[in-house]
């Protein structure tokens, strides 16, 4: 059923009055929809135009028509009215929605086009646009030093961004650098303001209006402030520092030091690293005279630049030592040293690595007697070695300590490079194949000894080491380096060979028949001699000094033979040819177990049923008069494998 406009007008007044602003909305589109089923909006609204009865035309009928009915006025009047009731109830609506306003009144002020936070373009009334603006609070998406203020008064903003900074924002952190001494004065007396104030002002002025009248200046602060919804704005607080007291503070650190300064000492060594390799210095001590007020205006300077941490450079007047680490660096350091390479037998290993420790470290006094045996001790169980394999009555046997020959021949040869009088030594039973013949030094506890004199005017330190990751056994010996960068290699050269003896063979009642072990190999008799090789600081040598010479018995291989038989009795051999001198059932004989020749390690004098072919006679350890000329042979180390 249709309702006239004043029906529809009157269902409104109704759901306004009780505030259903979601009836109003209803009833307001309800009652537009029904109107413009009768009013034609797009038409002008009609003039009513006044006729003379001269001017109405005269209608003309034919006979067939009848004639013509007058049109009524009724639909013009309709029409009226219905326009002035919506307008009435588009009044209504608006009133009722902010009655504050007047309605009508909106219709004809000023309207601005702006930017919405979701892009949009809106055009809204220029005053409420202002007044949206005109707020006592900050812009949503308006951040200061942290803290989004949006919403907040000025004071609430300050307080809650000033319960945010720190109270002491910068650490005073100067220090005072006296000659690689650094200090640290005290600072008490400092001030620190921050400008929050003034960046709260900043930010809160930012986007506001002129006036609801510069419509430009209105549109483009409303467009800033919808902005900020999505992109905010921060501001950062500065603060400035004061300190006080600064030359107080800089001389209450450096007055203490003013009587320690003015002494100048001498540097010295105290110790040596034997991680870093280095001499332990007790440095040099210089006369300083100390510049308070120079110091104290460098530290202002930095102040007055914002500045709070660095170091300041003392200014001082220097006094120079004598000796300094400097110059003892210069002259003091590795002087002499020698590697060899080691097998893989692990239990030889652990022996050359305890030997190594026991040494490693030792500090000889000028004129003191370095000792193998004193200082690497005997060779037991409870001193850490094991057993391997030694040279003991002119063959292989299994001994404590094996191995640690090798230790004493390295150590020997870094004695010889580091030009130190050598006191006692002596040769294996036949050259090692860890050094050149004439170059190697057996020990054997207590009997046999290494020992070197530190004839020099200062401090020797050694250094005695075995690197599992490339089976090498090192000595260094760390001193007053040689005169002008010269330095000594050890070189030796054979000069006569005397061919080794027949195959000796032996009864062995521990091995069954048919079975067999190499007690010794067969060596060649040499005579070798040993030199010192000089060189300059460019490598060049300049000098090549006999030194002594060493000379090993010829000795025949030896082998085992097994006598054992399986009924428990045991068979005969002849020593000459190594032959069973019955017959005897046994299985194929097994191959010779011996491994490969081991190192030998300690020389013992031969038992004196079992005499060497010939007798060895004691190395010389002094020089000896130069030998005749002859061709060299072998006369550089083996090289590591």
């Amino acid at each position: 059923m249709r309702k006239t406009a004043d029906q529809a007008h009157e269902n409104i007044r109704p759901a306004a009055r009780a505030g259903n602003s979601n009836a109003l909305a209803k009833v307001e589109s309800r009652k537009i929809e029904e109107d413009s089923s009768f009013i034609d909006f797009s038409k002008e609204k009609p003039v009513k135009k006044e006729t003379k009865p001269a001017d109405i035309p005269v209608m003309h009928t034919s006979a067939k028509e009848g004639p013509k009915k007058k049109k009524s006025a009724l639909p013009v009047v309709f029409a009226i009215l219905g326009i002035l009731v919506v307008a009435g109830v588009i009044f209504g609506v608006l009133y009722f929605k902010n009655p504050d306003d007047n309605p009508i009144e909106n219709v004809f002020e000023a309207q601005i086009e702006v930017v919405m936070a979701d892009g949009t373009v809106q055009t809204m009334n220029a005053n409420a646009a202002y007044a949206e603006l005109a707020t006592d609070k900050f812009y949503p998406g308006t951040v200061i030093d942290g803290v989004d203020v949006g919403g907040m008064t000025k004071q609430e903003a300050y307080d809650a961004v000033m319960k945010k900074l720190p109270a002491n924002p910068v650490t005073i952190d100067i220090k005072l650098d006296l000659e690689g001494k650094v200090l640290t004065p005290d600072f008490k007396d400092v001030t620190i303001e921050y400008n929050t104030a003034e960046i709260i002002d900043e930010a809160f002025a930012k986007y506001r209006p002129v006036s609801s009248e510069d419509l430009t200046n209105l549109a483009e602060c409303y467009n800033n402030v919808q902005k900020l919804k999505t992109e905010k704005e921060t501001y950062e607080s500065t603060y400035t520092v004061k300190v006080n007291g600064v030359k107080e503070a800089v001389s209450a650190a450096l007055t203490p030091f003013v009587e320690e300064y003015s002494t100048v000492k001498n540097a010295s060594i105290v110790d040596f690293d034997t991680e870093t390799k280095e001499f332990v210095i007790d440095k040099e001590k210089t006369g300083f005279e100390i510049n308070i007020d120079g110091a104290a205006k460098s530290v202002e300077d930095l102040f007055n630049k914002g500045t709070y941490t660095g170091t300041v450079k003392v200014p001082t007047v220097v006094k120079e030592p004598e000796i300094t680490e400097a110059m003892i660096n210069e002259n003091f350091g590795l002087v002499g040293s020698e590697w060899t390479v080691t097998d893989g037998n692990s239990n030889r290993n652990n022996n050359i690595s305890q030997a190594c420790d026991n040494i490693n470290g030792t500090i000889l006094e000028p004129g003191e007697v370095f000792s193998f045996n004193e200082v690497v001790g005997q060779r037991t169980y409870e001193n850490g070695f094991l057993t391997a394999t030694v040279i003991a009555g002119g063959q292989y046997e299994q001994g404590l300590g094996g191995g640690i020959c090798q230790v004493s021949t390295t150590l020997y040869n870094a004695a010889l490079k580091t030009d130190l009088e050598i006191v006692e030594r002596h040769s294996h039973a036949w050259p090692s194949d860890y050094i050149s013949p004439g170059l190697d030094a057996t020990v054997d506890w207590p009997a046999l000894d290494l020992k070197f004199k530190n004839d020099t005017d200062y401090q020797i330190v050694i250094l005695a080491w075995w690197d599992p990751s490339d089976y090498t056994c090192n000595a260094e010996i760390y001193g007053r380096k040689l005169p002008d960068g010269k330095s000594i290699e050890t070189r030796s050269e054979i000069v006569s060979r005397t061919p080794a003896g027949e195959t000796e063979y032996v009864a062995d009642p521990s091995l069954s028949v048919g079975e067999t072990k190499t007690l010794r190999n067969a060596h060649d008799g040499i005579t070798a001699y040993a030199y010192k090789v000089w060189s300059d600081a460019d490598g060049n040598e300049i000098d090549r000094v006999y030194y002594n010479s060493t000379y090993y018995n010829s000795y025949g291989k030896r082998v085992a033979i097994g006598t054992l038989k399986p009924d428990g009795t045991y068979a005969a051999i002849d020593t000459s040819t190594g032959e069973y001198l019955e017959p005897i059932s046994t299985p194929e004989p097994t191959p010779d177990v011996t491994t490969p020749e081991p190192t030998p390690d300690v020389t013992t004098p031969e038992p004196s049923q079992d005499p060497p072919p010939e007798t060895t006679p004691e190395p010389q350890e002094t020089p000896q008069d130069p030998p005749p000329e002859t061709p060299q042979e072998n006369t550089d180390p083996p090289p590591a494998t």
